[in-house]
């Protein structure tokens, strides 16, 4: 791999990859051999052929579906047919990055640089007590600009979330829009199949039942007892060491302001900036879908579960 198949957001190293490789027992040259039978299964998809994929997405999938072929073609048309569902999330993005506000201004949404056993560790710190300017919209869409990145640039098993949750109120709950995060469980469940490992919440106050009692209506229950609630910074430390954590949690790695400023001019960068924009026509024409009908399949039922196993 060149320098240029990497991205600063989301460094890892041969072997990183190695060692994700081997912990699902997967070979080289048999990655390369299902990336190729998916590829071809693509092309064959008149629904999905004309939007195109990169095999670098193909092997993400791949990996985080843990080898599986028929589970990643699943995914992959899924992810497709749920960005298309959801434009208010994946589209608007050339006239977002080309505005001077930042990205980020209620809160931080910030990747480590080193992998913790394959693992991918991700902090969520809220800076600005002040609900009104917190944007469920915001918040998505951002996330799935970084998801793109991801799927084209990180390698990983699976992620750690740590959520600070000082500066949030129940008025900042009462933001999330449940339409939107329905379409975001879709796109994350369906679509990326993101495995989570576990969830590390920081100063939690009354607030934090509020929050579990909302995220229950998208994520199974076995995600939900992943969450573990820390009194302090010591106890975050006995889960996770101090060199996968950033200054502000008592870690080794840069303060977040800093990771913000990197993330505002990476995402800004002419050659990110393109990627994120060209990513936006990455839906499904599900006129051309053979036998289906979409709105059906996407309207029926109530919230789905989020089980990213």
């Amino acid at each position: 791999m060149s320098y240029e198949d990497f991205s600063p957001l989301y460094p890892h190293n041969k072997e990183d990859i190695q060692e994700i490789r081997g912990q699902l027992g997967l070979k080289d040259s048999t990655i390369q051999e299902d990336v190729d039978a998916i590829i071809e299964w693509f092309q064959k998809q008149p629904h999905l052929v004309e939007a195109g994929i990169d095999r670098d997405v193909v092997e993400r999938m791949l990996i985080v579906a843990k080898g599986s072929i028929e589970k990643t073609k699943r995914r992959i048309d899924n992810w497709y047919k749920f960005r298309l569902l959801a434009p208010e999330i994946v589209q608007g993005r050339d006239k977002v990055l080309s505005d001077s506000q930042d990205l980020w201004t209620s809160y931080l949404q910030i990747a480590m640089p080193k992998l913790y056993k394959g693992h991918r560790v991700a902090v969520i710190k809220f800076v600005d007590p002040e609900p009104s300017n917190f944007s469920c919209e915001t918040f998505l869409r951002n996330t799935f600009m970084l998801a793109d990145i991801r799927l084209k640039y990180d390698y990983f098993l699976d992620d750690i979330w740590v959520l600070d949750m000082k500066n949030t109120s129940f008025a900042h709950l009462l933001r999330l829009n449940p339409a939107l995060m329905q379409k975001s469980a879709n796109l994350f469940h369906e679509g990326l199949g993101l495995r989570i490992h576990s969830i590390h919440v920081l100063n939690a106050t009354n607030l934090i039942q509020h929050v579990i009692t909302f995220m229950k209506q998208f994520f199974s229950p076995k995600i939900m007892e992943r969450v573990i609630i820390h009194e302090s910074l010591d106890d975050l430390h006995m889960s996770l060491p101090k060199r996968y954590l950033p200054k502000d949690y008592g870690g080794e790695e840069k303060p977040m302001a800093e990771f913000k400023d990197m993330y505002e001019k990476e995402l800004r960068s002419s050659k990110t900036k393109q990627f994120l924009i060209n990513s936006m026509k990455l839906v499904s024409n599900e006129k051309k879908r053979p036998d289906s009908d979409i709105n059906e399949d996407y309207l029926a039922g109530s919230f789905r579960k989020l089980d990213f196993d």
